[in-house]
């Protein structure tokens, strides 16, 4: 029996990796609170002297007002054979912000790549989550998707490998060929670059090493194996947030196809509870991610899932998948995978065979949907949480939009 006072090694390791994890969380929040701020130059008066108003036209606030405010959806529509529906009109949809329903200033039925913008389609195969094997079974069905058609595919698609903080991004094209080889070249070394394979190897242990994304799990035994899903989880916010960022510009709907098991929650009890400065940084990462999905016009689909998804709430509990209105609520997990898919309007989809029919069902959502504008009204502050729903009036259909959205100043 230890003496009062005295600590185990266990105990000693558990604290340390705890103490550790925190601080990466809280560099980590550093970061995002510099996302915040305006960049160098922002402002051309010294310091020494008054700021200046910048005289604006009319024409140029109310430009300036509809950039902040102005809010457009991606609404898929689909039968009950899974089919996109396309005979709808305006007057069958209803849109409600916090439960009122909202007047549209635009309606507009999407047709493919006949749309003004026609929609792309950007596949990532996720090798810091997942083990060497995985990586290369999804890398096969997606060969085997590529393969088994003729002609051009219908929209243009980019291959992505997530790999540490970034996503290495081939060049779109609708040519088979063409993606096959990009495919091949980056399939030579393809294998798990995430760090939980110095810890266990054996692809049953997946299940196990994912405990950190779920409600109690198990308690993690070192230092490493806390630091190792604390990284993953960053690595994975700060490509996802990147890829969104690149696609702002871009015109069209961005079919975003995440393969993989989706990255840690970060809820192990072994780590310490969130200080404040930590839940602030992760709302502000939160706000931050979500507006830049939404203007980037990305759906977010995740393939891949564990068959039984880690989460200690049911599969699509409004508590967890609907968004955090005050950052005294915000969790690490509110920002994984699975969560920003269902915010998207995606798709989630668990692990089995025939991932390459997954892989075409999710891409074939973009022959036809429907995109709903409306203004948002000026914030009271930061971070103004406002659920959305999109509402059809037609019984069998299946509606799936952005179901949140943080509404500007």
């Amino acid at each position: 029996m230890n003496p009062p006072g005295r600590r185990t090694a266990g105990q000693w390791l558990r604290g340390c990796g705890a103490l550790i994890v925190c601080v990466a969380l809280f560099l980590f929040a550093k970061q995002v609170r510099a996302f915040q701020e305006p960049g160098a130059g922002t402002f051309a008066t010294p310091p020494a002297q008054s700021p200046q108003l910048i005289p604006r036209t009319h024409a140029e606030r109310e430009q300036r007002f509809l950039n902040q405010h102005r809010i457009i959806l991606n609404v898929q529509v689909n039968d009950p054979s899974g089919k996109p529906s396309s005979n709808l009109t305006q007057a069958d949809f209803t849109l409600f912000d916090n439960d009122q329903p909202r007047k549209l200033v635009a309606f507009s039925p999407m047709k493919g790549d006949s749309a003004p913008a026609p929609p792309h389609v950007i596949v990532v195969l996720d090798t810091v989550n997942n083990f060497s094997r995985s990586v290369r079974s999804d890398e096969k069905e997606l060969e085997k998707f590529l393969k088994e058609g003729e002609g051009p595919l219908a929209y243009p698609v980019s291959i992505g490998v997530l790999s540490g903080a970034r996503i290495d991004m081939g060049e779109a094209s609708r040519d088979r060929d063409v993606l096959l080889a990009d495919l091949k070249l980056r399939a030579g070394d393809l294998h798990s670059t995430g760090c939980l394979t110095a810890h266990d190897e054996s692809e049953g242990a997946l299940a196990k090493t994912f405990g950190g994304m779920a409600g109690g799990g198990f308690r993690g035994e070192s230092a490493q194996m806390l630091t190792c899903l604390n990284s993953r989880f960053i690595y994975s916010l700060m490509a996802l947030r990147d890829l969104a960022e690149a696609q702002v510009d871009v015109p069209g709907r961005v079919i975003l196809i995440w393969i993989g098991p989706g990255w840690p929650q970060l809820t192990n009890r072994s780590f310490t509870p969130d200080p404040p400065e930590v839940k602030q940084s992760f709302f502000a990462q939160l706000v931050t991610l979500s507006t830049v999905l939404r203007e980037a016009q990305v759906t977010v689909n995740a393939v891949a899932s564990p068959q039984d998804l880690p989460f200690p709430q049911a599969p699509m509990d409004d508590s967890f998948f609907g968004g955090i209105v005050h950052e005294d609520q915000v969790r690490a997990g509110n920002l994984g995978l699975h969560a920003l898919a269902h915010q998207t309007g995606g798709r989630i989809v668990t692990y089995v065979s025939g991932m390459a029919t997954q892989i075409r069902d999710c891409i074939s959502e973009a022959a036809s949907y429907y995109v709903l504008t409306f203004d948002a009204p000026p914030a009271a502050g930061f971070g103004e949480y406002h659920s959305l729903a999109v509402k059809v009036d037609k019984p069998g259909l299946e509606v799936r939009s952005n179901t949140v959205y943080y509404a500007e100043q």
